[in-house]
């Protein structure tokens, strides 16, 4: 094979774990690690005329998957409209944490950026803080989600809230947080992101930030929420209200040192002990990735 059929075979047998044929366009967003930009054009010639890609390709309703995996097709169109219900979802938290005055990004991450999701399935947020202000953020956004009876637990994940990675905002790159070399999921976790709330275009300075997954994913571009939640003057007024009641100028270092140590405290003792020793879980003042 040469090196386009293997990318197309890559790409196609990654998404294929998660049941997600693609159509030509995202099977040229999302191709993974081929030698550079690679033309749409190209990959539709490769899969017209390659005679490998035709023993292992198969094609319906316009979607491509894995030989013998066609009935992933419908999986995917059963997931797309379980998806919308859970975006709706989303949509109302982000209203909510607009309110917070730490939080200057949300994204969604997970199955669910690419309307991938199951009917059992939570909500993946990906939240990007205010310098400084990380713990003050998982914080409050956790208590809203905890008063909401919105939070997953073993007897039931449905369309409750996973809060489980924090950045903060002077801080972006996160390629510290890669499994090694080899992790395939990371670069497609990074560039599926789909910002929910951006009031500050940190999104577009988060990608530029993180340059590296385009190692990987060389036709990647930027994603646009139709949706996306807007920073109003109610919210913005409100959430300097809340900043000064709750991190007051005198107070705001040592305040912010107890909401850290309240947290530290609180973390799953099964979750402590992988705490920093490798990237699956890290805890530090600029990242918190459980």
């Amino acid at each position: 094979m040469n090196n386009l059929e293997k990318s197309i075979l890559k790409t196609l047998a990654f998404f294929d774990i998660f049941n997600y044929p693609l159509t030509l366009t995202e099977l040229w967003k999302w191709l993974y690690r081929s030698n550079g930009q690679v033309k749409l054009s190209a990959i539709k010639e490769a899969l017209k005329t390659s005679q490998i890609l035709k023993e292992k390709v198969s094609t319906i309703e316009g979607f491509y998957s894995l030989k013998d995996r066609e009935f992933t097709c419908y999986l995917r169109k059963k997931n797309n409209k379980l998806a919308e219900g859970k975006f709706r979802k989303a949509i109302y938290l982000a209203k909510v944490f607009r309110y917070i005055p730490y939080v200057r990004m949300i994204a969604i991450c997970n199955t669910l950026a690419y309307s991938n999701t199951k009917d059992d399935s939570d909500i993946d947020l990906f939240i990007i803080a205010k310098k400084n202000k990380m713990w003050l953020a998982r914080f409050f956004t956790i208590m809203v989600v905890k008063m909401l009876r919105a939070r997953p637990t073993e007897e039931n994940t449905k369309d409750t809230f996973c809060l489980s990675f924090f950045i903060d905002e002077d801080h972006l790159n996160i390629k510290s947080a890669m499994l090694g070399n080899n992790d395939v999921y990371y670069p497609y976790w990074l560039g599926q992101l789909m910002p929910l709330y951006n009031p500050d275009n940190l999104y577009q300075k988060f990608l530029e930030d993180n340059k590296w997954y385009l190692e990987f994913l060389p036709n990647s571009y930027s994603n646009h929420f139709p949706k996306e939640v807007k920073q109003t003057f109610n919210s913005k007024l409100f959430s300097r209200v809340v900043e000064f009641v709750t991190s007051p100028p005198l107070l705001n270092k040592w305040l912010d040192d107890v909401y850290r140590r309240l947290q530290v405290s609180i973390i799953d003792s099964n979750i402590k002990s992988l705490v920093n020793i490798d990237s699956r879980v890290i805890v530090n003042e600029q990242m918190i990735k459980i």
